[in-house]
């Protein structure tokens, strides 16, 4: 239930408007989804912290109710759990256009993925990767870590050149020439980034310098389940993403695709090894002194035991978002709730952080020009739970977000306003 304490800007709730308003047949169909998210539907709260971590939804709660009464009332659940852990298999490479389920591998976290990665490819003392100084900290460290090896990491200074400019930019191909040479062996980036909402020309980085030996890996956690996503068109080596965010699932449960090519060429060596990534492993569980001959594919990286609920869970919410919303479908509510906030907020004079363009900005993510720590206070009393971050507030919209959230976030944005609460850099 929510807080029993009076909204201070009770008196300040919108009313129903039509400006933002989507035709009668798309609303009817985002509303009956709203129903679904039990926090925003009826407890008060406006909910604009999806690129933290989602509210839970009604279609995971059923699952993970349905994976706990199993395993008290059957006796052997576990057969067709892991059946389903598969098929979950199947709906990821389905929706990334993966090409085959085996090029994807099942992992903890991001965190995972991106080291399994990482710490399979071989390079030499003097050799370098390249990625943007404000790189997720789970991508960045992964590669800070293998310093010591010698491997030279080059960060690209974006941001001095934001504050000078005041200009946030995505990267393409250009931003990364000035810094790879023939030592190069990598281009890390996230395809959205977290804090900033750019959205990277991935492909146009892939197109570029793989074909000159430079493998891209990419942190796709801030697009899977907001966007459609298509890896092969994307062109990239690796790319990894958890399912805790736009894909709502419980944490634990995350996916690492390797491009086949890459498989191939590299037959990396995990750095973690179990039975899960042996393809010559023996069904009476021996571990004769052969040698290890490991999957032909990204399931190498792999461990046999995978979360099990989280694949329960993601495994409904997957066939609701594919078969039921659509990601393209998805990706352009989110692009309209964000073309509504972007003028509500161009009519308090409140800047957004970014490109413009929907071709650079992610369709969830906002980040407002709001640094004093007053307007967060006064957001979470209004009961709008958000994120503060180094560039402003971040606003990250969720399939269950309306226009009358973004009109609410307006309304009290235009009191801390006539508050006196400044608006940009303090």
């Amino acid at each position: 239930m929510a807080p029993s304490w009076v909204d201070p800007v009770a008196s300040l709730a919108p009313k129903p408007s039509l400006k933002n308003q989507p035709n009668s047949g798309s609303a009817s169909k985002w509303s009956a989804y709203r129903h679904l998210v039990p926090l925003v539907n009826s407890d008060g709260f406006t909910y604009l912290n999806a690129s933290f971590a989602p509210p839970s939804n009604l279609i995971v709660h059923d699952a993970i109710t349905r994976y706990s009464n199993d395993a008290l009332h059957s006796p052997a659940p576990k057969p067709e759990w892991q059946r389903i852990a598969e098929d979950t298999r199947n709906l990821i490479a389905q929706y990334i256009n993966a090409g085959s389920p085996d090029s994807i591998a099942l992992t903890r976290d991001t965190t995972e993925g991106l080291n399994c990665f990482i710490h399979s490819l071989k390079f030499e003392p003097g050799d370098n990767v390249v990625m943007l100084d404000s790189e997720h900290p789970n991508h960045a460290y992964a590669w800070m870590a293998l310093r010591a090896a010698g491997l030279e990491v080059r960060q690209i200074p974006t941001i001095a050149e934001a504050e000078k400019t005041g200009v946030v930019s995505a990267a393409n191909a250009d931003t990364f020439a000035p810094y790879i040479d023939e030592h190069t062996r990598a281009i890390g980036i996230s395809s959205i980034m977290f804090h900033s909402g750019q959205r990277n020309d991935v492909a146009g980085i892939s197109a570029t310098y793989r074909p000159k030996g430079i493998h891209v890996l990419v942190d796709l956690t801030q697009q899977v389940g907001f966007a459609d996503v298509d890896v092969q068109a994307l062109g990239v080596s690796a790319a990894a993403f958890s399912l805790h965010k736009g894909l709502n699932c419980p944490t634990g449960l995350a996916a690492l695709y390797v491009d086949p090519e890459v498989i191939a060429a590299e037959n990396p060596t995990p750095p973690i090894v179990g039975y899960g990534a042996i393809h010559n492993a023996r069904s009476d569980l021996l571990v004769p002194t052969d040698p290890i001959v490991y999957h032909p594919s990204t399931r190498r990286f792999e461990h046999l035991n995978v979360s099990l609920v989280a694949s329960a869970a993601a495994n409904a919410f997957l066939r609701f978002y594919l078969n039921g919303m659509g990601p393209r479908n998805v990706e352009e509510y989110l692009f309209s709730l964000g073309d509504a906030l972007r003028r509500e907020c161009q009519d308090l004079g409140i800047n957004i952080v970014g490109p413009a363009s929907r071709r650079e900005h992610a369709p969830h993510l906002y980040i407002l020009d709001l640094h004093d720590p007053r307007w967060t206070e006064h957001l979470v009393q209004n009961q709008i739970l958000i994120t503060p971050y180094r560039l402003g507030i971040r606003v990250s919209f969720g399939f269950y977000n309306n226009f009358q959230d973004v009109e609410k976030l307006a309304c009290v944005l235009k009191a801390g306003l006539e508050l006196k609460f400044p608006a940009g850099k303090i």
